[in-house]
């Protein structure tokens, strides 16, 4: 990964249909968060896997989110409970970053 890339959401790379699946994907996945966990480097994400399809759309969103925000890294953590982690980290400003794009603060 690049060090020196800008934190910056390139969300002009999307066709008008990419833009309107990742925001319904995005919304559907956080719908089901239900813990933050803050990192050295970025956040955790702890979801509550209800649904059915959760894998399939988080598989689906991340390389969208990966097109937009290539400075990000991702990590997806199953265990045997009823809980997915996701993991975004990255450079140093990564965290003001996630809280500011994804309405943490």
């Amino acid at each position: 990964m690049n060090q020196n890339c800008s934190i910056a959401c390139c969300k002009f790379t999307f066709s008008e249909e990419e833009k309107n699946h990742y925001t319904q994907l995005r919304n559907k996945i956080f719908n089901d968060l239900i813990r933050t966990e803050e990192l050295a480097d970025g956040y955790s994400f702890i979801f509550s896997v209800s649904e059915r399809d959760f894998l399939h759309d988080l598989a689906d969103w991340i390389p969208l989110e990966k097109k937009c925000c290539p400075f990000l890294q991702f990590s997806v953590l199953i265990n045997q409970d009823e809980y997915v982690r996701l993991q975004l980290t990255g450079p140093s400003e990564v965290k003001n970053f996630l809280l500011n794009e994804l309405e943490l603060n």
